[in-house]
């Protein structure tokens, strides 16, 4: 599921709404609410429930789920190739892939949007990444929670902007 973008920015401007509201109400920092009403309103359940509570709405109204039932991603080379195929269904990495195209169009080219709603393109090797996630102990978990917090509560102050 993902947040219907447009319709909650609608949602905002009629109940007189800033995005500094919401972020208070919901937690976010503005550049990650900026973030999912920039890039397709990817974001998870709970984040989509609380965006509703801010905005006193009923989460079916600003709920789009995903039309697809493909969720298959790939990407595909042979040993020292320079380019791969990448098949992307989920829309997080065919957002990516569309805005790497329009900012690298000699290095990332979309070959097809399929009738499936999958994307196709052609993607440097040397963009591929394999990072296995941290391995953290609960206290280790819960520290770098409240840094991260407090680091962005105190860049992010300033940077909620009204919608």
């Amino acid at each position: 599921m993902r947040l219907k973008t447009k319709e909650y920015k609608e949602i905002m401007q009629e109940k007189n709404l800033t995005t500094d509201q919401i972020c208070r109400s919901t937690g976010l920092s503005g550049f990650s609410l900026n973030w999912i009403l920039d890039n397709g309103g990817f974001t998870s359940d709970g984040t989509l429930e609380a965006l509703a509570t801010a905005a006193d709405v009923d989460l079916k109204g600003i709920v789009r789920p995903d039309p697809s039932d493909n969720v298959e991603n790939g990407i595909e080379f042979v040993q020292g190739a320079r380019t791969a195929t990448a098949q992307f269904s989920q829309g997080r990495f065919k957002t990516r892939i569309r805005k790497l195209a329009e900012k690298y169009p000699e290095e990332c080219r979309i070959l097809a949007e399929n009738p499936d709603g999958a994307l196709l393109a052609h993607i440097p090797v040397e963009w591929i990444r394999i990072n296995p996630g941290l391995v953290l102990t609960e206290e280790q978990k819960r520290k770098k929670a409240e840094t991260m917090r407090r680091n962005l509560n105190q860049t992010n102050n300033d940077r909620c902007e009204t919608v």
